[in-house]
């Protein structure tokens, strides 16, 4: 019998539920979860995540075992201290399920001695290594429902524009995306340009052809270089450009993190539950020091120090479709 601790990290993203559920079914595995993240590991008790509680939950939007944000594991007292603690409870592995600094984190505890496994989960799917994070598709859904409001009211209000603000950190997935399911009109996303300039040119070619609106911007798309992951309301910079530029007011509004809500679409409950089995099955293998993640359509277990540092995380193929349909500024960073 394997004794697993498991955390989750940062933001929150529906679907984590079903890899807690698929775990702890394991007859040959005694999970356990520290609400608060990693600083919970120090200041909350090990609740047990057994299959019967667990099942009842899969579905659920409310995570399991709750999320939080700690700097405590980037310093050499702070990894000391966690590692101390989980080993006095005697867990053989910790599973950590985040993003981009959850996954370093867990690369630093392994490499001091805390057998660890990474499951990428959140809603910005940039996690360096994989093609898909847990979260993503529900807060496409989340994101795809809300346009269809903005597609009627701007049918109703035609001469408006609507600027509307998502989640993504410094990566442009969800803005671009959703704008192509959702035909909007343009993403403005911060892997291509966000010059005033250049938006307002563009939005002006488009107002000249058309009699509303609709962009879909990213929360990092801006110019300002104090801009931290997370902040909200750096549109309105945007915003006050183009009603400079058109004498018209933009309707803004910002998604925010309704995004993250709600329970998990069938994609996120279903390669949840398929990272959770391979993560079972690196447990029971004992190949710790791997991230459980999505390439292709494979579910793949990769050692952390085969994962490549990489910037790129749009899909090419989403970024050629949205620059034939001039979805996107084409003018690169």
């Amino acid at each position: 019998m394997k004794k697993v601790a498991l955390i989750t990290s940062g933001g929150d993203g529906a679907g984590i539920n079903a890899v807690i559920h698929i775990i702890a079914s394991h007859p040959d595995i005694n999970l356990f979860g520290f609400n608060g993240g990693y600083q919970g590991i120090l200041t909350s008790e090990p609740v047990p995540l057994t299959r019967e509680v667990a099942q009842h939950q899969a579905l659920g939007g409310v995570h399991y075992v709750q999320t939080g944000r700690s700097d405590l594991p980037y310093t050499q007292e702070g990894r000391s201290k966690l590692i101390r603690k989980l080993q006095s409870e005697e867990f053989e592995c910790l599973i950590v399920c985040g993003g981009n600094g959850s996954q370093r984190a867990a690369r630093l505890l392994h490499d001091e001695g805390m057998p660890t496994l990474f499951i990428p989960m959140t809603v910005d799917n940039d996690v360096i290594g994989s093609d898909y994070s847990i979260g993503y598709d529900t807060a496409l859904n989340q994101l795809i429902q809300l346009l269809y409001g903005f597609h009627d009211t701007a049918a109703n209000m035609p001469g408006r524009i609507f600027l509307i603000e998502v989640l993504g950190g410094n990566s442009g997935n969800l803005a671009l995306e959703s704008t192509i399911a959702g035909a909007a009109d343009l993403a403005i996303v911060p892997e291509y340009s966000t010059k005033m300039s250049d938006i307002t040119r563009v939005v002006q070619q488009k107002l000249a052809k058309q009699k509303s609106l609709i962009i879909v911007c990213s929360e990092s798309a801006y110019e300002n270089k104090d801009y931290q992951s997370g902040q909200q309301g750096v549109s309105f910079e945007i915003a006050h450009a183009i009603e400079a530029a058109t004498g018209i007011r933009v309707r803004k509004s910002i998604a925010g993190f309704y995004l993250r809500a709600g329970r998990p679409s069938f994609r996120d409950a279903s390669l949840g539950a398929k990272i959770g089995s391979k993560a079972a099955q690196c447990i029971l293998k004992e190949r710790f020091g791997h991230m459980v993640g999505v390439t292709g359509d494979q579910i793949i277990a990769q050692a952390y120090q085969d994962i490549t540092e990489s910037l790129i995380t749009l899909s090419a193929q989403t970024v050629e479709v949205a620059k034939y349909h001039h979805q996107v500024i084409s003018e690169g960073r």
